[in-house]
């Protein structure tokens, strides 16, 4: 499911409406004077939503207080307000109206189509259209509201009022990796189908109340174009948009957990279309990624391919795992390719094939498996040729330590659990799902580098990286204590060196260099493979701190300390090679 964090909050500041006093001569009475920034909002708009435009009306319903209990708004407080040239919001009845001794409360609405005071404030109706195949349509779709959050007294200089967006917008662009095979000025007729269109508005809470009017949304197809609906949940299986692509239709279903259109929102999607050669008849199928909203990437990702339909076999699955989908990536001699959210049943992949010709291969270099149980794990392979004849098998057999795995060569394998001294390796369980988890070393070395800079301020403290058993929780550690502390990573060359190698990779803890250095003649051999640099004899760096009164210099690694033993960490310079959990 889409989560909330991975949303824009685009709702943001719509308008700021100032309201500011003027006081007359004559009477000392205050004035109410409305001032909107019109240009703000237009380019608060672009890109995104419908905006408030010279000439338009506002309707504001200002509620005067009296006593403690709030006051909700009535008919008799409906003020509708002109949105004039020069950025104000004057009164459409031509009145003075001064501003009142009691508090009070504002309540407003924006929306094209309704410039008048509705009959029942609690259950305003409010819809959509079922063509929004114009930019008119789209305006007159959005419904903006704003609340008071707080009373308002004669007293105060200026009132800010945030209007927000209560319906969702959704942008479709459409892109082709294809397009020998694919026109997209072929599209034609899209719709967003089965979405429920009209609904009751509370002025009071701001509450929407959706009614049963289901229909379709129909929308011009162009190079990015728009539609407004309702917010609503879309459950899971079920057909959000379809068109025709050439005359076939082409359609998105909505994953088992549904899809959330919540109001205010702006739902990117992005549609690649796909047509691939095959080997005798095609077939079409649907396969979709859609990605966790959050403020870095929010669009929808949503691939529909047609092409060859194969069938991949996994085998040697671990005992106690079940795979229920996968993400595949995959090249060819001239393009990298991903398929995604593969479903799996009974360890059987179906998808549609990618060739570039027909009776072309594809070469398989990572698989990312999803388990029913919600677990994921990585599994690389090397030099695996899928043909694409429904014969392809895949051996997912537990990877042991010294094999290549990805970019490095692994030293441990399973979950761990401690580190057994006798043994010089880490103690660790490999039942079910953890026969695919473990920790791999680099293969390059990055050479000598000091733990911290002199004017580090970790150099005569302890930043608190205390764990022996995993880097990366000093890592996290070094990263608190350099918030705390107005420090910056670049004083730990160590750690920013590791860090560079890319995402996961960290400064291994003491006993994570241990075993590295343990291992060293098996994980030679497929370093040397990689043309890495071997791990060799040498006095290796480690990111862990302890208080404690000695120091290790065997040639298992390096333990920095802190008490009597703080300058080791910016006098000594010692070997580093990173590790990464997987």
């Amino acid at each position: 499911m889409m989560k909330k964090s991975w949303l824009l909050y685009f709702m943001g500041l719509i308008a700021l409406c100032g309201c500011s006093r003027m006081i007359t001569k004559e009477s000392e009475e205050k004035e109410i004077c409305f001032q909107v920034d019109i240009l703000k909002m237009q380019e608060a708009e672009i890109g995104s939503r419908a905006g408030l435009n010279v000439g338009d009306k506002v309707g504001l319903y200002i509620v005067e207080q009296e006593g403690e209990e709030l006051c909700l708004p009535a008919n008799e407080d409906f003020y509708l307000m002109n949105s004039e040239a020069d950025g104000s919001l004057s009164f459409a009845d031509g009145e003075k109206h001064v501003y009142p001794d009691n508090p009070i409360n504002i309540y407003g609405f924006y929306c094209k189509g309704m410039e008048s005071v509705p009959a029942d404030l609690l259950a305003v109706p409010v819809s959509i259209p079922n063509v929004q195949e114009t930019e008119e349509a789209l305006l007159s779709s959005d419904f903006l509201y704003v609340k008071s959050e707080e009373r308002y007294r004669g007293v105060e200089k200026v009132i800010t009022l945030n209007f927000c967006h209560q319906f969702a917008k959704m942008k479709f662009h459409f892109k082709t990796d294809t397009p020998e095979t694919v026109d997209l000025n072929k599209i034609t007729d899209f719709k967003v189908v089965n979405v429920i269109q009209e609904g009751n508005f509370n002025i009071a809470t701001g509450e929407l109340t959706l009614g049963n009017a289901v229909d379709d949304i129909e929308a011009r197809v162009a190079e990015d174009f728009e539609v407004i609906v309702l917010p609503q949940k879309i459950e899971g299986n079920r057909v959000l948009f379809h068109f025709l692509l050439g005359g076939e239709e082409k359609s998105y279903t909505v994953l088992n957990e549904g899809m959330p259109l919540e109001k205010g929102k702006l739902y990117k999607c992005n549609i690649l279309v796909n047509r691939y050669p095959g080997a005798g008849d095609k077939d079409v199928v649907v396969s979709i990624q859609v990605e966790d909203w959050d403020e870095s990437e929010p669009p929808i990702d949503v691939v529909i391919e047609d092409g060859q339909n194969v069938v991949v076999t996994l085998t040697d699955v671990s005992n106690g795992v079940v795979v229920d989908r996968a993400d595949l990536y995959l090249s060819s001699e001239h393009h990298d390719r991903e398929v995604r959210n593969v479903p799996v049943a009974n360890n059987k992949m179906e998808f549609v094939f990618p060739r570039e010709i027909e009776g072309g291969t594809l070469r398989l270099n990572k698989a990312h498996f999803h388990t029913v149980t919600g677990d994921e794990f990585d599994y690389y392979f090397k030099d695996k040729e899928l043909l694409g004849d429904n014969l392809d098998e895949l051996s997912l057999v537990a990877p042991k330590v010294g094999d290549a795995w990805g970019d490095g060569v692994i030293f441990a394998v399973g979950k761990v659990t401690g580190y057994d001294e006798n043994a010089s390796s880490f103690v660790t369980d490999v039942k079910g799902i953890n026969a695919y988890r473990g920790r791999m070393v680099a293969s390059k070395s990055l050479g000598k580098l000091a733990w911290c800079e002199k004017g580090a301020q970790g150099a005569n403290l302890s930043v608190g990286a205390s764990d022996e058993n995993n880097g990366r929780e000093n890592m996290v550690a070094l990263e608190n204590f350099i918030e705390l502390n107005n420090d910056k990573l670049e004083n730990y060359p160590a750690f920013i060196a590791c860090r560079g190698l890319g995402n996961g990779w960290y400064f291994p803890a003491y006993n994570e260099i241990r075993c590295v250095v343990a291992n060293k003649d098996m994980l030679n051999t497929k370093i040397s493979e990689q043309e890495g640099v071997e791990i060799s004899i040498e006095v290796y760096s480690s990111s862990t701190e302890v208080l404690r009164d000695k120091k290790y210099t065997d040639n298992a690694g390096y333990k920095y300390e802190i008490g009597d033993y703080n300058s080791t960490k910016i006098s000594t310079i010692s070997e580093v090679r990173a590790v990464r959990a997987y």
